[in-house]
């Protein structure tokens, strides 16, 4: 194969971290109403931060197309009231209203409070949309909205919203202003009851939500997912202009939360049959995982990126890959926000955390719809022993894997996976595509050799592994490099004018993503081309673009991968005149052309190689 990097050189010379998810619903909603309920849960250390929190409220306050309904408890006995809030007021409502039986003190950390005002105010304050707001303190799965020594946990949150939606009312965004609260354990239990929640990973400012900015927001037009990305984006603005503190916040798609935890299912499943052999990577991956201001919360995608990248398990990362495109979908806007002066940062923040404790999962956790539904807890209960005692299980076995030349043409065509002798248990293969896809899983017998010809040209990779009869992993070798599928890609065509003639002389280049000519051809009299390549020892076959023509009439193709033949035309926008012109210099070069064809040829083409086999 002659390289003609010269001659086209020469032929040159003379011729001259926001964005929306799919998921979000983009129907207009500028005349509709929307009804705006907070659950005030102030008695607590919140108490203080209530009539601050009223006060951003007053300076909207109700509308035409907005009411805005609160239920405010307070430190002391008998405290516990309700009201309208109006544009610099309030209008009180009786309590007696939501039920006969309530008193001046209720427990708002009980479900039925919760279910009850809901249901009373969605019924007496009719709208075409409802935003639920609950107010208070978070521990995340834990629970929300403490009141006297009770709060809603996770299950009762999710018992409280069941009745809600089984009352038919209908919840479009639930927002929860309080720390911690942007879990996947707390947004699969709410699921089904909402379509959206806006929920922080991190804690939450004293002074929550800027609340004269989502009212505002509800108030003027838009969709649902304009106004959740302008809330979101009045709280980082306010919290970047007032706050101390790093800050999160997410709007989540909450009938995404099933597709997720499925795809976490499976992961959690194979994670689990790791743990022994891979405890040491969990661990380390765990440590250097964005943790924020709870109890052994971590971003999901952070940790099982940073699992990845430890393990480089393909099984797991395979999985793994699953698991985050369905947190994508679910995370329908999403903005962090790190201040220099906190050292909790939220640089790697995602949306969504996941509880990872260094010890067994409590029975409170167990109790979660998350746990009982994602086999996540195996995997907790699994490494929980591994946090005090490190130890890994590692079988000896002797695996490799190489790329070989089987019919001795020059070219690797087979991949060769060996196993030594052993008594451990069960070996298996992966063998992944040039793109990272798996192309297939085979039995490995040991002693034994397996030898697999895949046809798509480029580089593979082999994931070995040796399990025992319960599927626990016991080795794993990785092969990343060198394993090649080789072959010729022959690239032809023609390349004409626009009047159909086909363009003697024109230089055709194949180039890299990083803008490296890798051949280069010239037309014939007739305007065709031909240029051969090894693939993948020349190129890899991916991300290439072919250049056709010089100077200021040039197109170019992008060739997703090459094959063993591939057929592409050019036609270069030429006038008359300028054909005429390639014509007269093309026999003014001719004599050139020929001596570097000639000088080529002197230099000796190509050597193919030597039948080899190459081992890793």
């Amino acid at each position: 194969m002659v390289r003609s990097y010269a001659l086209a050189a020469f032929l040159v010379l003379a011729i001259g971290f926001s964005v929306m998810a799919p998921g979000i619903s983009t129907a207009q909603d500028s005349q509709e109403k929307w009804t705006f309920i907070v659950y005030m849960s102030g008695d607590s250390s919140l108490e203080e931060n209530i009539a601050l929190d009223l006060s951003e409220m007053k300076n909207v306050g109700s509308s035409e197309n907005l009411d805005v309904i609160v239920l405010m408890d307070f430190t002391g006995t008998d405290d516990t009231s309700m009201a309208r809030v109006l544009k610099g007021g309030m209008e009180d409502i009786a309590l007696s209203q939501v039920n006969s039986s309530w008193g001046s003190e209720l427990e708002l950390g009980k479900p039925e409070t919760l279910s009850q005002f809901v249901i009373w105010a969605a019924d007496e304050y009719p709208a075409d949309r409802l935003m639920l707001d609950l107010w208070g303190h978070g521990s995340g799965w834990p629970g929300i909205c403490p009141d006297k020594g009770d709060f809603l946990s996770t299950v009762e949150l999710g018992i409280a919203t069941d009745s809600i939606a089984e009352a038919g009312v209908h919840i479009d965004i639930i927002s929860m202003d309080a720390c911690q609260m942007g879990m996947l354990e707390v947004a699969y239990e709410i699921r089904g009851n909402a379509d959206y929640a806006m929920m922080s990973q991190k804690d939450v400012p004293l002074a929550g939500w800027p609340y004269d900015g989502f009212l505002g927001s509800l108030a003027g037009s838009g969709t649902v997912g304009e106004k959740g990305q302008a809330m979101i984006d009045s709280y980082i603005s306010w919290g970047k202009a007032n706050s101390m503190y790093s800050l999160t916040l997410a709007m989540v798609n909450l009938s995404e939360m099933g597709l997720l935890v499925d795809a976490l299912g499976e992961y959690s499943f194979e994670a689990e049959s790791t743990a022994g052999y891979f405890n040491e990577q969990f661990i380390a991956a765990r440590s250097s995982t964005e943790k924020y201001d709870g109890n052994a919360q971590y971003d999901l995608a952070n940790l099982l990126e940073n699992v990845n990248n430890q393990t480089r398990c393909k099984s797991l990362g395979t999985l793994a890959e699953s698991v985050l495109a369905a947190l994508n979908s679910s995370i329908v806007y999403e903005v962090h926000w790190t201040n220099v002066l906190d050292p909790e940062r939220a640089d790697h923040a995602n949306g969504l955390s996941v509880w990872f404790p260094t010890y067994s999962p409590t029975s409170d956790y167990l109790a979660t719809s998350f746990a009982q539904d994602s086999g996540w807890p195996d995997f907790l209960e699994a490494m929980s022993v591994y946090f005090q005692d490190p130890g890994r299980i590692d079988a000896p076995f002797g695996a490799s894997a190489t790329a070989a030349d089987s019919d001795t043409d020059g070219l690797l065509d087979t991949i060769r996976v060996s196993a030594a002798d052993q008594d451990y248990g069960d070996a298996s293969v992966e063998i992944y595509g040039p793109g990272g896809s798996l192309f297939g899983t085979y039995a490995l017998e040991s002693p034994g050799t397996l030898d697999i010809s895949p046809e798509s040209l480029g580089y593979y990779q082999a994931a070995i592994y040796l399990r025992d009869s319960d599927g626990n992993l016991l080795n794993y070798t990785f092969i990343g490099n060198g394993l090649a599928r080789e072959g010729m890609s022959v690239i032809s065509g023609q390349v004409t004018s626009n009047t159909g003639r086909g363009l003697r002389w024109v230089s055709v280049n194949l180039v890299n993503a990083s803008g490296q000519v890798i051949e280069s051809a010239v037309t014939d009299r007739s305007g065709h081309y031909e240029m051969k390549v090894i693939v993948p020892t020349d190129t890899d076959g991916v991300n290439l673009t072919l250049e056709c023509g010089f100077g200021s009439t040039k197109t170019n193709t992008t060739l997703d991968r090459l094959d063993p033949e591939l057929f592409v035309d050019f036609e270069l926008e030429s006038s008359s005149q300028y054909i005429g012109l390639l014509i007269w210099t093309s026999a003014v070069l001719n004599m050139a052309g020929i001596a570097m064809i000639a000088y080529g040829s002197a230099r000796g083409r190509k050597k193919q190689p030597e039948p080899q086999e190459r081992k890793i």
